[in-house]
């Protein structure tokens, strides 16, 4: 059974803009990085992790394919002008990225739920 801010940590870790993303999908995909067990608290907790990696993975991937794809918008433009739109969303896109996954951390630290609109939604259909 895993402290509660030993759990906190954790979620910590999988909500770190860019490094979070690695670990989630560590956790996800490949070795559980933190054991198991048959308690029922810790099934709680892990499906806490679970969630939290299954959102970070999701902003992660999101934000990633977003910046590329106004990346590539920004190069195929003419104008100078266009591109300069094109790479200023794109690093809106990444701040407010970094922002979301602060704001997240800040609600983890506060007990609230991590939950966003849609996009939680959307991250249920990981595995």
């Amino acid at each position: 059974m895993a402290s509660p801010s030993l759990q906190r940590m954790r979620l910590y870790l999988h909500l770190v803009p860019v490094f979070g993303v690695v670990l989630s999908l560590w956790s996800l995909y490949g070795e559980a990085p933190y054991g198991k067990g048959g308690d029922q608290r810790e099934g709680t907790d892990r499906d806490q992790v679970r969630a939290a990696s299954r959102l970070s993975v999701t902003l992660g991937i999101a934000c990633i394919s977003a910046i590329a794809l106004l990346g590539a918008g920004a190069s195929t433009q003419a104008s100078q002008m266009a591109s300069l739109r094109f790479l200023l969303a794109s690093s809106f896109i990444g701040s407010g990225y970094f922002l979301l996954s602060l704001a997240l951390m800040f609600r983890v630290a506060r007990g609230q739920s991590i939950r966003l609109p849609g996009v939680s939604q959307l991250s249920r259909r990981l595995p």
